[in-house]
């Protein structure tokens, strides 16, 4: 398919894809405005992992497990617990715990439907991470600071006792001076042992200060305003988007599985053929050729008598049947208007409405349909009391008459040919409207009584199944075969061209001229 076949499927399914969009804007209009607004509230926890210096590689491993602790500790049952039963939840709000890339943040989000409570949530899970920050150093025993200063006090205790018992030593009389020595010399071992775990004690106490504060709250949470979910601008933005597509899916599907024909292209296509014919889509209320002489409809059939007075078959064409394969493919409009068109080239022409089922040629040229050829071939009447002169000189018409128990059967009996034989005396041209022939045998009956056939066939309203299936029966009687016309063709505006220069160049009639109007025929 060419770009320009896209575009005229689109045109074409236009309605699929707008519903489609319409439906889709609908439901996402009404799903959003029916969904209950969420709210996110968030804070932001600082993890100082460091205190300054160069880092190693050791130092970036531990930062990294450190933030992912805090991670999963935001998410976990006890904390999630802990939250539920400081704010008396009944059930765990959304939580969710993300590092910020490149930084030490963590940033804490909770989601609920009550933006206070939301705010309310996510600061107070930051202070349950600060409170049990301190268990991630000490697994829930003693501290080091604490084992230390137990040491620190049993050997305090011990080092006075030592230095009691020295003090003893010396006052004592008389003196014992190896004793006094070997006591002096523990006395400052102990000393030396207490001022280094002194020491350890004091740098164990300064390293838990300072993990103690490493993790800080650097923003609090505050009451959101705006809810997060619905997004609404976003919710319309991808329901117009998926309706749009949606909908151009649809069109396709649609245009994949619809078997109707909506080019004159395709009509030839199917029926293998080259138009004869190509009669341009008229108005609601067709005007007649002979109302608007300038009308593309005119023009399309006065080309349509030339072309047929032209054909030669190395035969005389003069009774020609016109058939369709479904109803409503136009083929009364056209018997008619081909008649007028061959009647105003100076041919006396019959129109006879064969279509015993539903007859329609007698409402076209505004005639009673109380007799005609049901009478005539049932020999109730005679062919001069049934037929009919029409308001145009040159076209006479023979209407159906009353409906028969078998029309098949009477239109392919004798007296019909009898009949056809007798208007071929009387009449240049003898046009035969028939009913659609698939399905019924009438066309079968009629078809081996004419020089010839047209082929109808309706743009935009014929079925390819259809047609394929009238184009193999009509192979059997190719011979007889005048072409194929179809019916509301488009023009390209080719017509209306020539329609405009003709009206451009008709002279103007002065004030003392009489205009003499262009007669005028209702069918």
């Amino acid at each position: 398919m060419e770009l320009k076949d896209y575009i005229t499927v689109l045109g074409r399914r236009k309605w699929v894809i707008l519903l489609t969009l319409a439906v889709t804007m609908a439901v996402v209009s009404i799903g959003t405005y029916l969904t209950t607004p969420v709210y996110q509230a968030t804070t932001v926890l600082r993890i100082a992992v460091s205190s300054g210096g160069p880092l190693s590689y050791s130092d970036y491993a531990y930062a990294d497990q450190l933030m992912n602790t805090y991670i999963e500790m935001a998410t976990r049952r006890p904390v999630v617990e802990e939250l539920m039963k400081r704010l008396l939840l009944n059930e765990p709000p959304k939580i969710k715990a993300e590092i910020l890339p490149n930084t030490e943040l963590i940033q804490i989000t909770v989601e609920g439907t009550n933006p206070k409570l939301a705010a309310k949530a996510a600061n107070t899970l930051a202070d349950i991470l600060i409170a049990q920050g301190n268990q991630l150093y000490i697994g829930g025993g003693k501290s080091l600071a604490g084992v230390l200063g137990e040491q620190l006090t049993q050997i305090q205790a011990d080092l006075d006792e030592t230095r009691q018992e020295y003090e003893k030593l010396v006052l004592q009389t008389p003196p014992a001076p190896e004793k006094i020595e070997s006591t002096r010399q523990v006395l400052q071992l102990k000393q030396s042992n207490y001022a280094t775990l002194l020491a350890q004690y004091e740098q164990a106490r300064f390293r838990e200060q300072i993990q103690g504060s490493m993790i800080t709250v650097f923003e609090t949470a505050i009451v959101p305003q705006i809810p997060s979910k619905p997004r609404v601008m976003l919710n319309i933005v991808l329901g117009f988007v998926i309706g749009l597509f949606g909908g151009l899916g649809l069109a396709f599907v649609f245009e994949n599985l619809d078997t109707i024909l909506y080019t004159a292209e395709d009509i030839e296509t199917v029926t293998k053929s080259t138009a004869l014919a190509k009669i341009p889509k008229a108005n609601k209320d067709p005007v007649f050729i002979f109302q608007d002489v300038f009308s593309p409809i005119a023009e399309a059939f006065r080309n349509l008598a030339t072309n047929i007075q032209q054909i030669d078959h190395g035969r005389v064409l003069k009774v020609l049947l016109v058939v369709s394969a479904e109803p409503n493919q136009g083929k009364s409009l056209i018997v008619s208007q081909l008649a007028c068109s061959l009647a105003e080239s100076g041919r006396k022409v019959v129109a006879i409405d064969c279509d015993m089922r539903l007859p329609r040629l007698h409402s076209l040229f505004h005639l009673p349909n109380k007799v005609g050829l049901t009478d005539i071939l049932e020999r109730r009447v005679s062919l001069d009391r049934a037929l009919q002169k029409s308001s145009y000189d040159g076209v006479s018409v023979l209407a159906s008459g009353p409906l028969p128990f078998h029309p098949s059967k009477l239109l392919g009996s004798p007296q019909m040919t009898d009949l056809l034989d007798h208007l071929c005396e009387k009449f240049d041209y003898v046009l035969l409207d028939t009913p659609a022939m698939l399905g019924i045998a009438d066309v079968a009956a009629l078809i081996q009584k004419v020089d010839g056939f047209l082929w109808v066939v309706r743009r935009t309203h014929a079925r390819r199944e259809a047609v394929d299936t009238a184009r193999k029966f009509l192979a059997g009687f190719s011979e007889k075969s005048l072409g194929l016309i179809v019916n509301q063709a488009d023009n390209g505006g080719y017509y209306d061209y020539y329609r405009y220069q003709r009206k451009s160049a008709l002279p103007t009639a002065s004030a003392d001229e009489e205009i003499i109007p262009v007669p005028k025929v209702t069918y």
